[in-house]
């Protein structure tokens, strides 16, 4: 077996230029790292206007609807308009906020446990480092559910017109089924009638082990879980990420929430 330090490249003349201290700070509010897989680096959504923001913490689900440019020479008005249209009549809520299509949703699609990962601040006045873990690292991705709404609605639709069409033969089998139900319904009705009762079977401890366990109890305790509103803060120089910064590196922190 070799030694350890020996499959370092170490110089024991290296001079150490300075040491610094490192505090581990536990917050009260959870710390996530965003990603963003499909969005350009040279597009960050630091300037982007969001509407709203809102996050499941217990399952690490956020989205956030940010703004549309209307007036971009870029932006199909049209197509924009036709969007807005099928989707607010079909909606009990008006999603869109105006006769356009003028956000967008981005949502948490795919996320991983933060745990083995930290965030760090350098306090270049005190000359040392406070990390604090992550919770989770989540990454977005555009959300187009509303129109998965839409194109269900108009199906359904479609197939309440296809089941209007019927022929005359089967209107007079009805009309004959019909009267001759109005006959039955004027014999007397027996005495007694006989029931079945089933008895449900008690669920073993394996089996419900493996229902707690299941993709399908997964997503249904996963959608029962209320979001919760949230402030997006995206611009790292604005005077409230100072703010924020400002609290993590205090000695009495409270909370440290950053993006």
């Amino acid at each position: 077996m070799t030694d350890d330090h020996s499959l370092m490249d170490i110089d024991e003349t290296d001079e150490i230029l300075y040491e610094v201290d490192v505090e581990l700070h536990r917050t009260k509010q959870s710390i996530y790292l965003f990603q963003y897989p499909i969005r350009p680096y040279y597009r960050k959504y630091d300037e982007t206007a969001f509407t709203s923001a809102r996050i499941k913490e217990k399952y690490s689900l956020v989205e956030m609807d940010l703004l549309i440019d209307t007036q971009s020479s870029n932006y199909y008005s049209a197509r924009g308009k036709q969007f807005a249209d099928s989707t607010n009549q079909e909606n009990k809520n008006q999603f869109f906020n105006s006769d356009h299509m003028d956000k967008q949703m981005i949502a948490s699609s795919d996320s991983s446990d933060g745990d083995r990962y930290f965030v760090g601040l350098f306090d270049s006045i005190t000359r040392h480092l406070i990390i604090c873990p992550l919770k989770s690292v989540i990454q977005f991705r555009p959300q187009f559910n509303y129109l998965d709404a839409t194109s269900s609605s108009t199906t359904n639709s479609n197939l309440t017109k296809d089941a209007s069409f019927i022929d005359e033969d089967q209107m007079n089998t009805s009309d004959n089924e019909q009267s001759g139900s109005e006959s039955e319904e004027n014999k007397p009705e027996p005495v007694g009638s006989l029931v079945t009762m089933k008895f449900e079977k008690k669920e073993s401890e394996y089996h419900k082990k493996k229902h707690l366990q299941s993709y399908n109890y997964y997503r249904q305790t996963r959608d029962n879980e209320r979001w919760q509103d949230l402030i997006c803060i995206m611009n790292a120089d604005s005077l409230d990420a100072q703010r924020i910064r400002q609290q993590f590196l205090s000695n009495n922190n409270q909370s440290g929430a950053t993006n």
